[in-house]
């Protein structure tokens, strides 16, 4: 919304019109499709208003290029009038849905402060200056800055007032005494809300000849560049060497504006013929539709703890992360923090990691803080949304082991507390000790610095009480049970102890000491079977079965002998010292070793060379077992795998 003073001194302030010129160009340079102007032109009173109108219909924003025109300067000046006016309009243009998405803001120009003239009116300065008030009320509730462009050509501006009503709206003040200054200065704030960077590139004279420049497009990440070439009279010819698909060019009587659409880094080459003697101001101002966006990169932030922040740019249109690093080699970049409470504003630098900028800060205490970004570059800047953080404070923590050992005759003894306390949040700790807590007949404690000393008086069990405290009175409470005891005490038991262990150890020497392990070998010769097969001789290698004993199942099973014989699963040989072997059974066959019967349930020695005379249950089967020693040379295999299987 622009308010424009149409007062008669303003012939004299803006003799060339610049006024209407630049807001022409900030049509021309706005992105039409999300744009809407509108206008208020006042003196003494309301002489034309325009509420706002989208400029994206060409008729639309010809009509309103056409109004700002035709208007015609005279009379005095009633600037609260002029002023409330536009506010109302910007206002109401808020509540259009169409506006969602949308930052509005206005923009004042006027020449001098309120004056109605000779004549009689119905308006006083006191009304005029209430409604000043009256519209600043109106910006801060509607959330929209008041810049405000005093054109001082005779002294008569009120700076005082203009400044305030910037300076309390969030707007800028501006003042000039030349109406030749108002381009830059439009120019300026058509870049504080794009939140661009007005890039001067060249100021050249006018020759008459075509001349030539190189302007550089820093990087591809542009939604728009904006050449503005500002020059005392319209440019005889201008042209632009680039490109692209989509360039558009607008003239008008002190600018020409060259826009370029999604422009690539690189160098355009620019060419303009000027009227000889002019000052020629070329300009760049881009358009990025990017955001600043900031998030904590761990679950939360503890206070008095680094907590990481990461920042980056995301666009507009989808939310994506920008991943143009050399957009972000371009911008610098701070972590503000405000603590609420005390108002005070930290600032941190945060650091370049290629497509993103990342700081540690650590909140000092417990409060609710308020945080943001900011990144600067040379064509643009973006500050983040603020974002709220609130910090608790943790109180200290028991860590350590509460129960010791001490021997009275060692004397003091030193407790490191830090080894039994902890903070979470690494604030210094503050201890005492409970008054009552501690038995005085038994043990002496008392601190000293960060160490708790204990001076064992007697033997027995004795408990200290302790509390840590955090600067912000966290508190965490530890019961110390202590058990003094005497050197004297603790070498009687120790030498019960040793003698203990020595029995244990006599015990443990005869239960796992090595087994003696299957050797030699068993010839089997069958006499009879109840079957009538004839079955060959049968040879056991026994150091070929990995346990220490061996049933005569498992003999018949690994060489593939089918008698039903179930009674041989109880016939048992051991392994024993000196190459011999254990033979036992709970059958009712009948074993006999050389000429010795054996009874059963009772172990039976067998010696290398003695012979085992088995008949078996069903009084048929007879089977001769031989015990025989292994040669040296003979070749025997190791069985490692399941009874049946060989190994070797």
């Amino acid at each position: 919304m622009f308010v424009l003073d149409t007062s008669y001194s303003m012939n004299h302030a803006d003799p060339n019109r610049s006024a209407g010129e630049v807001i022409r160009l900030f049509m021309d340079i706005s992105d039409a499709s999300r744009t809407r102007v509108g206008f208020v032109a006042y003196n003494h009173q309301i002489v034309a208003s325009k509420p706002l109108t989208s400029i994206s219909v060409a008729a639309k924003k010809n009509e309103i290029k056409s109004s700002i025109n035709g208007l015609r300067r005279s009379g005095y000046t009633d600037l609260g009038l002029g002023l409330l006016t536009g506010s109302k309009l910007l206002s109401s243009g808020q509540q259009d849905n169409q506006n969602i998405g949308r930052k509005p803001f206005m923009i004042l120009l006027s020449d001098g402060e309120t004056d109605f003239g000779p004549f009689q009116q119905k308006r006083t300065k006191a009304d005029s200056a209430k409604d000043v008030g009256s519209a600043i009320a109106q910006a801060k509730k509607s959330g929209f800055p008041i810049y405000t462009i005093g054109l001082n050509h005779d002294g008569t501006v009120n700076t005082d007032e203009l400044k305030r009503i910037a300076s309390e709206t969030g707007g800028t003040f501006y003042i000039t005494s030349s109406a030749d200054d108002l381009p830059e200065i439009f120019n300026r704030i058509f870049a504080k809300e794009m939140r661009s960077v007005l890039m001067p590139v060249a100021g050249v004279t006018a020759t008459g000849n075509l001349q030539e420049i190189q302007v550089d497009i820093p990087n591809s990440s542009m939604d728009e560049a904006n050449m503005i070439l500002l020059s005392e009279h319209p440019l005889k010819e201008s042209q632009l060497f680039y490109n692209s698909e989509n360039i558009r060019m607008f003239k008008s009587a002190s600018y020409t504006l060259i826009k370029i659409s999604q422009p690539q880094k690189g160098t355009a080459k620019l060419k303009f013929r000027g009227t000889p003697g002019d000052l020629i101001k070329i300009n760049l101002l881009g358009s990025y539709a990017l955001e600043a966006k900031a998030a904590l990169t761990g679950k939360e932030a503890i206070k008095g703890k680094p907590a990481g922040i990461e920042a980056f740019l995301v666009r507009s249109d989808n939310n994506q992360r920008l991943g143009d690093a050399e957009v972000y080699a371009s911008l610098k970049t701070k972590l503000v923090v405000k603590e609420l409470a005390s108002k005070k504003v930290s600032e941190v630098e945060m650091k370049n990691e290629g497509t993103r900028f990342y700081a540690e800060y650590a909140f000092p205490k417990s409060g609710t803080y308020e945080w943001h970004v900011e990144m600067d570059g040379p064509s643009f800047y973006r500050h983040g949304p603020a974002q709220s953080q609130k910090i608790v404070n943790l109180a200290p923590e028991v860590h350590g082991k509460q129960q010791l050992q001490l021997t009275k005759e060692d004397g003091k003894t030193e407790v490191l507390l830090d080894d039994l306390f902890a903070d979470p949040n690494g604030d210094p700790l503050t201890y005492v000790i409970q008054d009552g807590k501690e038995d005085g007949s038994k043990l002496k404690a008392e601190l000293s610095g960060g160490k708790l000393m204990l001076s064992p008086l007697h033997t027995g069990q004795s408990a200290v009480t302790l509390t840590a405290t955090d600067p912000e009175g966290g508190q965490a409470t530890a019961v110390l049970t202590i058990h003094v005891q005497s050197k004297y005490t603790v070498l009687k038991w120790s030498l019960a102890g040793a003698a203990l262990l020595l029995v244990l150890g006599t015990a443990l020497y005869f239960w796992l000491r090595p087994k003696p392990a299957l050797t030699g070998k068993l010839e089997g010769y069958f006499l009879a079977t109840a079957s009538g097969s004839e079955i060959p001789v049968k040879y056991w290698p026994l150091t070929s079965f990995a346990k220490r004993k061996v049933s005569l199942m498992e003999l018949f099973q690994s060489l593939d002998v089918n008698e039903p014989l179930p009674e041989a699963e109880h016939i048992v040989f051991t392994a024993a010292k000196n190459g011999r072997l254990i033979v036992k059974h709970t059958t009712r066959c009948a074993l006999v070793r050389n000429r010795t019967p054996l009874k059963a349930n009772k172990k039976e020695i067998l010696e290398y060379n003695d012979k085992l005379y088995i008949t078996f249950e069903d009084g048929i089967t007879e089977i001769e077992i031989r015990y025989k020693a292994i040669k040296p040379s003979t070749n025997i295999f190791i069985r490692t795998g399941v009874s049946g299987e060989k190994t070797g």
